[in-house]
């Protein structure tokens, strides 16, 4: 076995450490980062379906439905019926919206501290570095 640490492993722990960082910060909001992204993505898409949201946030639909459920228990979001009895869309509920609003001001400290942290050239190799890391690998001939 090789010495070398796994990318993704390493990876992983370094995403989870983050999102720790951002929920500390977070926690007097009343949401994690995960949630506020999700509230972020239901505003802007204006009342997507499960399926449009999933597809905007790169997450499979069940995971996505699963936090959808807890949003709506939170009193966060609301589901309404769409075009067609068939389909379901996603909406911020007052308390959604007023939630998000007072979330933001947390969200934009803690960035700025780390973009302040890795600085404008280290922000910019980061977002470089995880692109191609993330881009698909060659097939093996």
């Amino acid at each position: 076995m090789p010495q070398e640490t796994c990318l993704c492993i390493d990876l992983r722990t370094a995403a989870n450490k983050l999102t720790q960082v951002y929920d500390q910060a977070m926690a007097p909001s009343g949401i994690s980062v995960t949630q506020f992204s999700q509230l972020h993505t239901i505003q802007t898409l204006q009342g997507p379906t499960l399926k449009e949201l999933a597809a905007a946030s790169q997450l499979d639909r069940s995971t996505l439905g699963r936090n959808i459920r807890v949003l709506e228990k939170q009193g966060l979001v609301v589901t309404k019926t769409g075009h067609d009895a068939r389909t379901r869309t996603i909406h911020l509920t007052a308390k959604g919206k007023q939630t998000f609003k007072n979330a933001v001001p947390l969200w934009l400290g803690v960035q700025s501290q780390l973009i302040e942290r890795l600085g404008i050239s280290g922000r910019g190799q980061l977002k470089d570095l995880l692109t191609t890391l993330t881009a698909p690998l060659a097939p093996n001939l």
